[in-house]
């Protein structure tokens, strides 16, 4: 079996390295190594054969591997598949859950046998897309950038994505028709709708739905819908030039304020002034208020 060295493969002023994998015939075969990586499922399925488990993954679904991780792809019969992989340092990820302190789960991340996967909604791949795609149209030579482009990356993916496995693998975990429920609002019909698709969804009362929401993600239901709509919001204005108060309706909340007042919590920014920081676009034309 292969072991991979981060110093034979990643460049060490930058601490990372960025893929982009077209087929699975590109892959190496069973190996662990002293880096971790993310990968991204963008087309397609594989079989990813991890710690002697057969794991069937399709299109969008996001998966964190550990350094004690034994692992390699497969093609299926479905056809072939292309998925980003970003590899990086043990000392990059010691940084990262330090910053994140002691309130991110990281210790949770390594008692399961199989590494944390996440199924993303549609939505939620294009803006993890994006985000791993800035790392490889920043130049090269600009190692310091590309370094602190990973960084960044990292700290919102783990934060925002992440630790959603954690969750998932707490001691007495969530119940069955909870998860489900999670999964389904992340579509863009129901979280539109609000606490109504919760309850109509579930089938539970929508002080039963507070009491599970705070005891299981500490957040309230509202707050995990809102959530959802700002990360849907941040894809809008970061691929689309779509008006502000088109992308506020978009996400159901019909009051302009009322978004702006949830974007400003989060980001502590305007949602115009995310868009001119962030977006690949050259040029747009908007108008904040």
């Amino acid at each position: 079996m292969l072991k991979l060295l981060a110093a034979d493969g990643i460049d060490p002023d930058i601490q990372a390295h960025y893929r982009l994998i077209t087929s699975v015939r590109d892959t190496i075969g069973l190996h662990t190594h002293d880096f971790f990586e993310l990968f991204l499922i963008l087309q397609g399925s594989v079989v990813h054969k991890v710690n002697g488990t057969r794991q069937l993954l399709r299109e969008n679904t996001l998966v964190f591997i550990r350094d004690r991780d034994v692992h390699c792809y497969e093609q299926t019969s479905e056809g072939d598949c292309q998925f980003i992989n970003l590899s990086f340092y043990k000392e990059v990820i010691d940084e990262l859950f330090a910053f994140l302190g002691a309130g991110f789960p990281s210790g949770k991340l390594f008692e399961p046998e199989l590494p944390p996967t996440l199924m993303l909604s549609k939505t939620e791949k294009e803006y993890v897309r994006y985000r791993l795609d800035q790392i490889n149209l920043t130049p090269i030579n600009r190692k310091l950038a590309v370094k602190a482009e990973v960084r960044a990356l990292l700290t919102d993916l783990f934060s925002r994505y992440i630790r959603i496995t954690a969750d998932k693998a707490a001691p007495y975990g969530q119940p069955d028709w909870f998860r489900k429920l999670c999964q389904e609002m992340r579509n863009k019909e129901h979280f539109t709708k609000g606490t109504s698709a919760l309850v109509q969804l579930s089938g539970k009362s929508h002080a039963y739905l507070c009491r599970v929401f705070k005891q299981q993600l500490k957040i309230s239901p509202t707050r995990f819908i809102n959530d959802l709509r700002l990360s849907y919001a941040e894809n809008l204005l970061l691929n689309t030039d779509m008006d502000i108060l088109d992308i506020s309706l978009e996400t159901g909340l019909e009051n302009v304020s009322y978004f702006y007042e949830l974007f400003k919590r989060k980001h502590g920014m305007t949602p115009y002034r995310f868009r001119q920081f962030d977006s690949p676009a050259a040029v747009r034309v908007t108008c904040e208020g």
